[in-house]
């Protein structure tokens, strides 16, 4: 059976999973007596303590490339740790690169007793004893019947979406090795955080995943202006997906004080968003004659019903403040007055109102009316109970201020702070969303350690908004 991935890296094999769920018996060469070495015994003085090298355990089984480097390897599969950690390709991914102690270890004679031992008890390598016709990607295979059957549901909440997700984005997949990566890095941690005796397992199979789709979205990046509008919309969608691995990893706090960017573990995130983004601009109207298309009409869909609504609050908030006091006491008394709720001014205009007093830089005042404006679409349609929940409005946020203002983020500046912390507010409204779950306090935490204590009453309506009553006045 072909791999489903239609690349010449092949994915996380399935005999190389089996490894790291399953306790491989290897034999362990004796030393040649050639080799061995007189030893001496030097006696230390009482009570002195041995400030040497701490005794480990050799790894005899560990990755080539560990072993260049000259450092211990976990022997973990189906990548150590070590080459994860440091973003390259692990030896044990390589077909063949199996045990490889077996191979240099000496044969035993067929009649002695080790011989008979080791053949009742060792289990041989699955990968380098392939059947006929080869293994059957038993993990790729997982990864994705979970996707098309369960996790398509969980990526927007627009039902019209889903078969997008599972039909037209699978298919893709099929010719374009980084999507199908992508998908099935997605599943691997929805399936992680369904499965927590299996968390490491799926996490370290998902990041592997996205590393090679990563790179070899890069390679197509770099053609630069020679994308066709395929590809370009290959990009795209690329960069949804690696939204959503990206919130979906693991989190882990900056001490060096950094915000937002590498938040969750994953570096080239902001990178691979700024440019899918920069190439859709570019190719602009086509992008409706790609596969992207149906994401691309939602999306545009999601944003003008969010500017109609904020356009209907605007106006419904200014005719109650020029209202005539004699029709304002009529309704007050009216039984039906009660019933619609009382129309308010926007949002974010007591954070608009401090930044125009305080940043005096034109080039920054207009980044944050930018991002102050569009985050005023997401947030409004909070206003409207009957307005359906799609977690679509927050992204297409981070989407549109990708390139001017999450960058303002890895300084950071304490206005991009305040805004980004009252980006809070969608993330928790957005929070049934497993991917989302915990990102709008774990940002709010991070927000209030950066911000000094002039700026850390600028975040008051965000705070209780999100449930973070203590220490702030009402």
């Amino acid at each position: 059976m072909p791999d489903l991935v239609p690349s010449s890296d092949s994915p996380v094999s399935a005999s190389s999973v089996q490894q790291a769920t399953q306790p491989t018996q290897t034999s362990t060469p004796p030393e040649s007596q050639g080799d061995a070495q007189p030893k001496t015994s030097i006696q230390q003085p009482q009570g002195y303590a041995s400030i040497g090298r701490r005794a480990h355990k050799k790894s005899r089984t560990g990755c080539s490339t560990c072993k260049s480097r000259k450092i211990k390897c976990d022997e973990r599969h189906p990548a150590c740790l070590n080459c994860i950690s440091h973003g390259v390709e692990c030896p044990f991914l390589k077909p063949g690169a199996g045990n490889n102690a077996s191979a240099r270890a000496p044969k035993p004679k067929p009649d002695s007793p080790a011989s008979s031992s080791s053949t009742s008890t060792s289990r041989p390598n699955p990968i380098m004893a392939l059947p006929e016709g080869g293994e059957l990607p038993l993990l790729e295979l997982e990864l994705l019947h979970n996707f098309t059957t369960k996790t398509y549901t969980t990526l927007t909440a627009d039902a019209s979406v889903w078969e997008f997700w599972r039909d037209d984005v699978v298919q893709l997949g099929l010719t374009c090795d980084y999507i199908m990566r992508a998908v099935l890095a997605v599943s691997a941690l929805h399936l992680a955080y369904h499965r927590p005796d299996r968390r490491d397992f799926y996490v370290e199979a998902g990041i592997l995943l996205h590393q090679k789709a990563a790179r070899s979205a890069m390679r197509v990046m770099a053609v630069g202006d020679k994308i066709d509008k395929d590809h370009a919309a290959n990009l795209f969608l690329f960069s949804m997906l690696t939204m959503f691995f990206a919130l979906a990893s693991p989190r882990r706090s900056n001490p060096d004080g950094t915000f937002f960017i590498g938040e969750s573990g994953f570096p080239d995130w902001a990178f691979l968003l700024s440019g899918g983004k920069s190439i859709m601009d570019v190719l602009g109207e086509a992008g409706l004659e790609t596969v992207a298309s149906p994401f691309l009409v939602y999306g545009r869909r999601r944003w003008h019903a969010q500017r109609a609504l904020l356009e209907a609050t605007t106006a419904a908030a200014t005719a109650a403040t020029t209202k005539d006091p004699h029709q304002q006491q009529q309704q007050q008394h009216s039984p039906a007055a009660s019933s619609p709720p009382e129309p308010r001014g926007p949002i974010l205009a007591p954070l608009r109102a401090r930044i125009q007093t305080t940043v005096s830089d034109p080039a920054l005042l207009k980044t944050y009316a930018h991002a102050l404006d569009e985050l005023e679409l997401a947030l409004v349609v909070r206003q409207d109970p009957a307005a359906p929940r799609d977690v679509l409005d927050a992204m297409v946020w981070l989407w549109v201020m990708s390139d001017e203002f999450v960058p303002l983020l890895r300084l950071p500046t304490q206005e991009a702070v305040a805004i980004f912390a009252h980006f809070c507010v969608l993330l928790k409204h957005h929070e049934s969303h497993w991917w989302l779950q915990g990102w709008g306090d774990h940002i709010m935490m991070r927000a209030r350690e950066i911000l000094d204590e002039e700026h850390r009453g600028w975040i008051d309506w965000p705070m209780r908004e999100m449930g973070w009553m203590e220490g702030v006045e009402e």
